[in-house]
């Protein structure tokens, strides 16, 4: 357990370089979401790897992290609304994301100058807005006739890893703010089980990537 606490963020970290690496490869025959997907991951990395290396050298890091969050919900928005055709999915992204700019706004004070406190409602309202919009993605495709084998194309792998990582890290990044000056010990061990999720998420969306070199993976968005 003690390898884990202090190496996991660095595995984690390094397991994005799986299906970035297959991503690169296949990159000049992916499609415009796919290729907007391979961008989220990279600066997603280049983040999550500065907020390794500063806690490592104990640098104060919560303004990176609170980039990588309000960095990854509007993309992912932007990807989102790109994927589902509907316009209540359109819609409801749009309602979403107006909701996080208020916030956001009226909190950036605390956005951009954390001091030692972590702001719990920015992750967690990113998480949970991740994993509605994957709900959305997972019905539209089950009332696509034209996607027999959903598991055959990438962006089934890709959303079940995302879905998979947000539905773990939403109660986690919940309630960091709340046991970090009181168990710092028990946020140890859940921020080192955030980490293995995210560790799984790369490994099924590097599996994803796997299916690029069938030329049936576009057929399904």
């Amino acid at each position: 357990m003690e390898f884990l606490q202090r190496y996991s963020e660095l595995l984690a970290c390094i397991s994005f370089l799986m299906p970035l690496i297959s991503g690169w490869m296949f990159f000049r025959k992916l499609s415009r979401e796919l290729k907007l997907f391979i961008f989220i991951l990279g600066i997603t990395f280049i983040l999550e790897y500065t907020g390794y290396y500063t806690s490592a050298h104990d640098i104060h890091n919560l303004v990176i992290y609170n980039l990588l969050y309000i960095f990854q919900f509007y993309f992912y928005s932007l990807l989102f609304r790109k994927l589902l055709p509907s316009n209540f999915s359109k819609w409801f992204i749009r309602i979403i994301a107006a909701l996080f700019t208020i916030y956001i706004g009226f909190r950036i004070k605390s956005v951009v100058f954390p001091n030692n406190t972590y702001n719990s409602y920015i992750p967690a309202f990113l998480s949970l807005s991740i994993i509605l919009y994957c709900i959305l993605y997972f019905n539209h495709q089950l009332g696509n006739m034209q996607t027999t084998f959903i598991y055959k194309t990438p962006w089934f792998w890709i959303m079940t890893g995302i879905l998979l990582y947000f539905s773990g890290s939403f109660l986690i990044l919940l309630v960091t703010n709340y046991f970090m000056f009181r168990a710092n010990e028990y946020i140890n061990d859940l921020w080192t089980l955030l980490f293995l999720f995210d560790i799984i998420k790369n490994i099924l969306i590097g599996a994803g990537f796997l299916f690029l070199s069938n030329k049936q993976w576009n057929k399904s968005f």
